[in-house]
């Protein structure tokens, strides 16, 4: 009951995920939040760490005790650290639902970079628990060409999707 409430303030959402831009665009409208995937995290203290920056202002902070780092950014996989890159998304999630009221978006996951082969249940997984994290009702993950929002909607997507599967 009270996810079918949220569901009525909640705006679909379609992700984009690379190793140099989160770009979050809702679905029907040309709101999008865009930016680098950084954060800034201050250790001072071992036992509570916490975040200082988000994206572009993460990245030029240069001080003792704070850990730059991209959690999309890995060698052999995408994402690096579940924990900062969620963090990530839950920030751009929550600045486009700027209202008090934690939002349950329905949400399509779509990794832009090392997709070659498709992705392991683990990947896939990844994604859909990120998205989950990030406060997602729905999470649907998308491989394939980039989606236009204002053409598409998450139904149409989803529908596309559910033929070709």
């Amino acid at each position: 009951m009270f996810t079918y409430i949220r569901s009525l303030f909640s705006k679909d959402l379609l992700v984009e995920l690379s190793e140099g831009k989160l770009t979050i665009k809702v679905f029907g409208s040309d709101v999008k939040y865009e930016d680098e995937p950084y954060i800034a995290v201050d250790n001072t203290n071992p036992k509570k760490s916490f975040v200082l920056a988000i994206g572009s202002e993460a990245k030029v902070i240069n001080q003792p005790f704070v850990d730059i780092s991209n959690p999309f950014q890995h060698t052999r996989s995408f994402v690096a650290d579940f924990m900062q890159a969620e963090r990530i998304l839950m920030h751009g999630v929550q600045t486009l639902h700027r209202s008090g009221f934690r939002s349950a978006p329905r949400v399509i996951m779509h990794q832009l970079e090392k997709t070659e082969g498709g992705l392991t249940s683990i990947e896939d997984r990844v994604l859909r628990e990120l998205a989950l994290g990030a406060g997602a009702r729905e999470v649907m993950v998308y491989l394939g060409e980039r989606i236009s929002t204002d053409a598409d909607s998450f139904d149409t997507v989803k529908k596309r999707v559910n033929t070709i599967s």
